[in-house]
């Protein structure tokens, strides 16, 4: 996918942000036509989160995902129609139409493990991070959980594990607020990660504004302080997710969020929406224009299909 000559006044970060929302609008199109044979979920509003934490893996990093990976798997892949076609079942996807969506892998790209379970690539996480002390690897292990993720014991005994034996593990939650339909509020208490991570004397910090650019810089920082101290540190992230949770969006008829290609990149007039946050910065009159003229020479990702 080719951004035209405007993109000089995005920066690069941003660049790949836009290049991620119109992918995942792609297959939301997709999704709505029932071109997969598997569930897949969407991660529209977490583009800026997806980007900076992508933009800090080198070679040697392993990064440990949940279900809601297809994100990643299209900003890492190296063509991203081998995603789409995965998620057909097709010999020609990114692991030979034999992983689907929830649990497709990347190794060239870094993407070590995806799992469905619940909080369950912490532990997992944990050990990928020990091998790499035991082989004396200087190498990071960055681990996606959410706030339901954090409900789960084996997210503080990840935490305890990791301190213990000083492992470099960067454990980032995407505070979406929601649980498949349920928020927060709704089935549970506050949880103050902040202090979580105080009491096993965790770094922890707190990401907020969408902003790709900002971002990237604080997760270098974080992981610049790791290759010194071999420690492992909490990242919270605060997102708002703009689509279902599986499939298309909208989900059915009469569905109240509503998500179409037709209507721009941008799906949310405030900070919730990264695409929004960019806009903002550059100028609307010049993100609208470069819109225009994005959408009006955009290939579909399978248009062979």
């Amino acid at each position: 996918m080719k951004l035209s000559d405007s993109k000089k006044s995005f920066t690069q970060l941003e660049s790949r942000v836009i290049s991620l929302r119109l992918l995942q609008l792609e297959l939301n199109e997709k999704l709505k036509e029932k071109k997969f044979k598997v569930p897949v979920h969407l991660g529209l509003g977490t583009e800026a989160a997806v980007i900076a934490i992508s933009s800090i893996i080198r070679d040697g990093d392993n990064l440990l995902l949940t279900h809601r990976n297809s994100a990643f798997n299209l900003a890492m892949a190296e063509d991203p129609a081998s995603v789409f076609l995965e998620y057909k079942g097709s010999e020609l996807g990114l692991a030979s139409g034999r992983l689907g969506s929830m649990n497709l892998v990347n190794l060239s790209a870094g993407i070590v493990y995806s799992s469905s379970i619940l909080a369950n690539n912490i532990s997992v996480a944990c050990g990928f991070a020990y091998g790499q002390k035991i082989k004396g690897l200087e190498n990071l292990t960055i681990v996606l959980t959410g706030d339901g993720g954090i409900e789960e014991g084996a997210f503080y005994e990840g935490l305890v594990f990791a301190k213990s034996h000083n492992l470099r593990l960067l454990v980032v939650v995407d505070n979406n607020n929601y649980s498949m339909a349920s928020q927060i509020s709704e089935r549970r208490c506050s949880i103050d990660l902040s202090a979580i991570c105080e009491s096993v004397d965790i770094e922890y910090l707190f990401l907020n504004g969408n902003d790709v650019n900002s971002y990237a810089q604080q997760m270098a920082l974080v992981k610049a302080q790791q290759q010194i101290s071999a420690d492992p540190c909490v990242v919270e992230v605060n997102t708002s997710l703009l689509n279902q949770h599986s499939g298309p969006t909208p989900g059915w008829p009469g569905d109240s969020m509503q998500v179409d290609i037709k209507n721009g990149l941008i799906i949310k007039n405030d900070l919730s929406d990264p695409l929004f946050v960019i806009a903002e910065r550059l100028g609307r009159d010049k993100f609208d224009l470069f819109e225009t003229q994005l959408l009006s020479k955009r290939e579909r990702v399978l248009d062979h299909e």
